[in-house]
């Protein structure tokens, strides 16, 4: 009886044990799924109420003079130039060593293939393809292209000549020519040198990275000089009105002027779309997969040019430009119109932070 009586209680006291462990197991198990679900990826959603809608308008003139950079924060430009006041942009980017043209100036450049600088003139330019910088500044597609034929610590140039059309003024009259050759990437700085085409005025250059810009701007004219406050930091502002180079392929090759918009490279994501109505479109319809870098995502399609007798520009009021500009803020922007009483260069268009 005693025994039998000892297996029940022994029982009784397992049961018990198995029962509190089963406890135990199931606090742990729920704890183990709340944090769980903690770390799940969270649906994109707004850091803030969608804003009101916000006007904005540059005075650029007929003659397009000058550069606007604007900030879609602070509703307003904060920062103006000419847009003929520098030739070259030397990139800043710790891993990049780009040299690009002013494309504003209508820009070009003959890859000679030759290395004595001296012995260059314009004979050298004969039958060979005149390379624009377009609004894109892709990598793959610069006009000067990799100048360098070795990266590492430091950087080895080629060591080639380049023929540079400065481009036109406002008026479209030619700027002129200068020879170029890119000399070794040291200590964080560019080196160029160059020389007029009948060899006056020859100079060798130095140009440092500066981590607040994009790009440190040159001039070759007035003996050369660094130009610095040009573009603004490169976390202020979101995008510049400006005209640029453009190559039209169809339905021939046509290098061409037009004026539009130019992303910052740092900050700013876009994507177009043309089949949402501008005011219904709310956060949930940004779709981040769509986002180009493209620096002309915006570009200059949002207008056409007239057939009318007027010469004036219709603007395309259904397409909507999606933004994304530090990776925190999303809107939704269009453009209203590009003329004022018959006049062009006067864009006006709308935005609200998403």
């Amino acid at each position: 009886m005693r025994t039998l009586e000892s297996a029940i209680s022994n029982q009784k006291w397992i049961a018990v044990v198995e029962i509190r462990h089963l406890s135990i197991f199931c606090v742990l198990f729920s704890a183990i799924c709340f944090l769980s679900s903690c770390f799940k990826e969270k649906p994109l959603i707004p850091p803030l109420k969608q804003g009101e809608v916000q006007i904005g308008m540059i005075e650029m003139g007929p003659q397009y003079a000058d550069q606007f950079f604007y900030s879609l924060e602070k509703n307003s430009v904060i920062s103006q130039n000419s847009r003929l006041a520098y030739d070259l942009m030397f990139d800043c980017n710790s891993s990049s060593f780009y040299i690009l043209l002013n494309t504003a100036k209508f820009m070009s450049v003959v890859h000679t293939g030759k290395t004595d600088l001296n012995s260059i003139t314009m004979g050298d330019a004969s039958g060979k393809k005149w390379m624009y910088e377009t609004g894109r500044y892709l990598p793959d597609s610069s006009a000067l292209g990799e100048w360098w034929s070795a990266l590492g610590p430091e950087v080895t140039t080629k060591g080639e000549v380049y023929i540079i059309n400065l481009g036109v003024d406002t008026l479209g009259d030619p700027l002129g020519y200068i020879k170029m050759k890119v000399n070794d990437f040291s200590a964080s700085e560019y080196s160029i040198t160059y020389s007029d085409m009948d060899n006056q005025h020859l100079r060798t250059v130095s140009v440092s990275k500066d981590v607040r810009w994009n790009y440190r701007y040159f001039r070759f004219v007035n003996d050369s000089e660094i130009v610095d406050g040009i573009e603004p930091d490169k976390n202020l502002w979101d995008f510049c009105l400006t005209q640029y180079s453009y190559l039209f392929y169809d339905p021939y090759y046509l290098p061409y002027q037009v004026t539009g918009v130019l992303t910052n490279p740092s900050r700013t994501e876009v994507y177009m779309d043309s089949i949402l109505n501008f005011d219904s479109i709310q956060f949930g319809d940004f779709n981040s997969s769509r986002l180009e870098t493209r620096r002309d995502a915006i570009g200059f399609e949002w207008k056409r040019y007239g057939l009318n007798s007027s010469g004036t520009y219709s603007v395309n009021s259904n397409y909507t430009y999606y933004i994304r500009t530090g990776s925190t803020d999303y809107y939704k922007l269009r453009f209203n119109s590009f003329d004022r009483m018959g006049i062009t260069g006067y864009p006006v268009f709308e935005y609200v932070r998403l």
